[in-house]
């Protein structure tokens, strides 16, 4: 792993500051506020605002290379008009760095639903999808301008990693094949309601803005100015029912502290998001979202199936689907869409729930801020 503010990088930074800002600013503080997977870095200056410094990283399978900063760029110049987010200041692809603005030192969601206030949580949750709906309801019209964004880059990598999230639906012949492998319900019988899903995806129509693709609770700042948005890497123009489903299971991509959050507190969500959005139709658009986000759950079966897992992995990993595939049929039940997909994973989840004591019993938790 690359990580992450190397002196090289640091000067190139500050060059670039002094070429913005006409003066060379003074680093009175260095804060390191990421992690190995996501380096970033606050510098503090002596007499200017500080400013979060984005890094690529890259590790040995290529996660995180040219593509994911430059998507970052794309995506936070489009959601400027949103306000949901850091403004570009300064970027350096060659040398691998963006200069945001700093958003301040504040709480993530994730904070917040682990903490002891339940109050407080509710309200973040429900702030955290009007942020989501801000998002959509200001980029749904501004398509050229996320691709002119894309192209200042001019003929480089662009794509690589853009499908992570989303990537079941186009690797849906896997599931089938591990399916087979394990004993599974045959997954051939939901294949073309995912090709149904693939097309919603490829051409969203009125359902197109900027999304997010990965609104994991550590990717939320709750701010006394509501909730602000991190991490584009993902970003992309694309099917707002993507983003709108991490409302709903919640967080489908999420694990270091997997829970579920109480049905009210999910209502809530998702009202306030669709009072923002506006949009009719939006049950079928959720519905789709979380197909896709499901599909790239079960494309990790064998992995669900190793039994030589601890048994806290083996516990999260196998729940966690089988809670997912309870959410979407729910959901695709209230649109009255995609009945084969919705019938084979109720198929799945009574399999695996069979097989697998432990992808139903302990049930999932709620978040600790509500388990009062």
């Amino acid at each position: 792993m690359q990580y992450p503010l190397t002196d090289d990088r640091r000067d190139a930074v500050l060059v670039g500051l002094t070429d913005v800002w006409g003066h060379r600013p003074v680093v009175v503080e260095v804060q390191q506020v990421g992690h190995e997977w996501a380096p970033v870095t606050r510098l503090v200056f002596e007499r200017d605002e500080p400013v979060i410094v984005k890094t690529r990283r890259v590790d040995g399978e290529g996660h995180g290379g040219p593509a994911y900063l430059r998507r970052e760029v794309a995506g936070l110049r489009t959601a400027e008009v949103s306000d949901v987010a850091a403004r570009v200041i300064l970027v350096d692809d060659q040398a691998g760095v963006i200069v945001q603005s700093d958003l301040g030192t504040w709480p993530t969601l994730e904070t917040v639903l682990l903490g002891d206030d339940p109050d407080r949580a509710a309200a973040a949750m429900v702030d955290f999808a009007r942020t989501i709906g801000r998002l959509h309801a200001t980029t749904r019209d501004r398509r050229t301008e996320h691709e002119s964004a894309l192209a200042e880059f001019g003929p480089v990598d662009v794509t690589t990693g853009a499908e992570a999230g989303t990537g079941g639906i186009h690797s849906w012949a896997v599931v089938e094949h591990a399916c087979a492998e394990l004993g599974l319900p045959d997954a051939h019988a939901a294949r073309d309601d995912i090709a149904f899903v693939r097309a919603q995806f490829d051409k969203p129509g009125p359902y197109a803005a900027l999304v997010h693709r990965d609104l994991n609770p550590t990717n939320a700042l709750v701010t006394d100015h509501g909730v602000q948005l991190v991490d584009f890497e993902g970003s992309r123009f694309g099917h707002v029912g993507f983003d709108a489903s991490f409302l709903h299971y919640p967080f489908p991509h999420y694990s270091a502290h997997w829970c579920t959050l109480p049905d009210a507190i999910i209502r809530a969500a998702d009202d306030a998001y669709r009072r923002i959005v506006a949009l009719d139709g939006l049950d079928q658009a959720v519905a789709v979202g979380a197909a896709a986000a499901l599909a790239s759950r079960v494309v990790r079966l064998p992995l669900v199936a190793r039994g030589d897992q601890s048994a806290h992995d083996s516990w999260r990993r196998r729940g966690q689907i089988v809670q997912q595939i309870g959410v979407f049929d729910q959901l695709a039940e209230r649109a009255g869409v995609l009945p084969a997909l919705a019938r084979w994973s109720r198929e799945l989840a009574a399999a695996m729930t069979a097989r697998w004591t432990d992808a139903a019993h302990p049930p999932p938790r709620l978040f600790p801020a509500f388990n009062h």
